[in-house]
């Protein structure tokens, strides 16, 4: 994911601040964004004015840009950035370039402070020179998570089968997504599985399975079985490409249930979101935390505490994508550990390096984000399915008891890198509650 940034410089003339030196200000901005992952559409001139404010809003509007990077070279009124946002209402970022003491460009971005405020706007104010590191890694995060908000509004989730009947908490309200989140929920009628199914042809079924046995370490799984898992991947593949979907929640609970492991794990390592058991919270987790690091995540239940190790084990019945084992010598496909037939994905996840668990709850009444992240330990198959062993600073105890405040659920999306600081800020776009727990 490359956010789009819109880039203005701004500068008040006339009152001797130094607005002869915001030009190059503006050039030095744009070649420390160009080197960075950003995808930049800048405002060339620099704008000294509210109809220029406006002009640049519009532009940036049209080029649907996630977020505004606003750098402010002196003193500017708070109506500059009023009006930039009255045009192109999304994040703003206002960088005030403390460079000389007469630019005085703090003093614009505390007076634009409360009116970003009291108009309820999206922003972060940041003080400084361009060859602030600091600024910058702030900068990024507002920006991943300028972009996160951008995809969630975007999103189109694909919804067959509802919660499963044992499972109350996990009941999801559509309107309230679409409320707060902006993700629109398509009903996706059960039948619809089992007509697509039947529906792939016996020769694309089998081409398929032959290719998935080519990546994997071990089948010990009957034919017709994996053949089976073939076609359900596949139907659904369609499905999404039909109904434009991003991601896909399949309640497999009782009557798909091993069925249905296998598609779930390639959906998400080919970039479709996709829960176990109809989560549709964890579903929309795992297509935005795809997009977020450009790889797929894994959905695991927050399973076992090892406090002498001061470790979280998490792990599900065998639906983790092929990309997050070590090793895809280590994949072994086998007959569900709770069904004793169908295909699961059985490994344990133990690459090496931080990773980022996160758990999405609530109702249009509202919503709230349980977040901790750690680093992955090795672990064996004790719990067959996908076992992730995760090591945190903080007892495991007290995130457990966190997590209870927190009123956080079982299921949880986890994908490598340090992502805390995107969903903080995330959360306070949407209005949400973010719970840290680690």
């Amino acid at each position: 994911m490359r956010p789009r940034a819109g880039v203005v410089a701004l500068a008040f003339p006339g009152f001797h601040l130094g607005e002869e030196r915001a030009p190059e200000k503006l050039r030095e901005a744009l070649q420390l964004l160009g080197r960075t992952d950003l995808e930049t559409v800048p405002i060339p001139e620099v704008v000294t004015d509210v109809a220029g404010c406006r002009s640049a809003g519009q532009t940036l509007a049209r080029n649907e840009v996630d977020f505004i990077c606003a750098i402010l070279t002196t003193f500017v009124p708070d109506h500059f950035a009023v009006s930039l946002l009255d045009c192109c209402d999304v994040p703003i970022f206002l960088w005030a370039v403390e460079r000389e003491m007469d630019c005085i460009s703090l003093v614009g971005a505390m007076l634009a402070n409360p009116t970003m405020h009291e108009l309820g706007k999206q922003y972060q104010l940041d003080a400084g020179d361009l060859d602030d590191p600091d600024i910058l890694r702030r900068l990024l995060i507002f920006a991943r998570a300028s972009a996160m908000r951008r995809v969630l509004r975007s999103m189109r989730v694909g919804y067959m089968g509802e919660n499963p009947n044992i499972m109350f908490s996990m009941a999801a309200d559509e309107y309230g997504l679409k409320k707060v989140l902006g993700v629109t929920v398509e009903p996706i009628r059960d039948f619809e599985y089992s007509r697509r199914v039947e529906a792939v042809g016996d020769g694309e079924a089998r081409a398929d399975w032959q290719a998935v046995t080519g990546q994997v370490g071990r089948v010990e799984v009957a034919e017709v079985d994996g053949l089976d898992s073939s076609r359900g991947y596949l139907s659904m593949v369609k499905l999404a490409e039909e109904q434009n979907l991003d991601a896909l929640s399949i309640n497999c609970w009782t009557h798909l249930k091993s069925r249905i492991c296998l598609p779930i794990a390639r959906l998400n390592d080919l970039g479709i979101g996709a829960g176990c058991e109809g989560d549709l919270h964890s579903t929309i987790l795992m297509r935005l935390l795809y997009v977020l690091g450009g790889r797929a995540a894994i959905n695991g239940d927050f399973l076992r505490l090892f406090p002498q190790e001061n470790q979280i084990l998490f792990s599900h019945c065998g639906a983790g994508p092929f990309s997050m084992a070590r090793s895809r010598e280590d994949i072994v496909l086998h007959a569900s550990i709770e069904t004793r037939d169908g295909v699961g994905v059985f490994y344990p996840a133990d690459q090496p390096g931080t990773v980022t668990a996160v758990n999405l709850m609530g109702s249009r009444a509202g919503y709230r984000l349980a977040v901790m992240h750690g680093r992955v330990d090795r672990t064996d198959m004790a719990y067959e399915g996908n076992p992730m062993r995760v090591h945190f600073q903080k007892s495991v105890r007290q995130i457990l008891q966190s997590a209870v405040e927190a009123g956080a659920g079982h299921h949880w999306s986890i994908a490598y890198g340090d992502q805390v600081e995107e969903f903080r800020l995330l959360c306070r776009f949407l209005g949400m509650t973010c719970n840290v727990l680690s």
